[in-house]
């Protein structure tokens, strides 16, 4: 897995994903970087979930989420993972949202979308992009 540097603008490579996947959905925060659902190798999503604590350069295997998805958005609001919608093993949007608590280590499933979704996006309200600076 490689990421960008934003102040240098260079690459860095990290150790591979434990669990081969596609289609997963990423957040980051505090030199965690969290890589959630995605689609096996057989094309079917999955409940896998990982952190890489981008410092020691380890990942850690989260509890399975409780709804496979694949595709699904991803945002940090404090402490709190959310993962919203994405798809399931018929390729079919979900609308189910489930938060991983970080302080808890556990899953919790929260109100469903008013809609199914796949495809979006999610950002934290009042997320600021630094400057760069040459």
């Amino acid at each position: 897995m490689e990421a960008a540097n934003a102040k240098s603008f260079l690459w860095e490579t990290f150790p591979p994903l434990p669990t081969c996947r596609v289609y997963c959905s990423p957040a980051y925060q505090d030199g965690h970087l969290f890589v959630v659902g995605g689609c096996s190798q057989q094309a079917f999503p999955v409940d896998t979930g990982d952190m890489l604590d981008v410092v020691s350069r380890k990942w850690l295997s989260l509890p399975p989420m409780p709804t496979p998805r694949a595709g699904a958005a991803t945002a940090m609001l404090g402490k709190q993972l959310v993962v919203i919608g994405g798809v399931d093993s018929r390729q079919s949007p979900l609308a189910s949202v489930e938060v991983y608590n970080m302080d808890e280590g556990k899953w919790e499933k929260k109100a469903d979308l008013a809609q199914a979704s796949m495809g979006i996006s999610a950002v934290e309200k009042g997320f600021l992009i630094p400057s760069i600076e040459s």
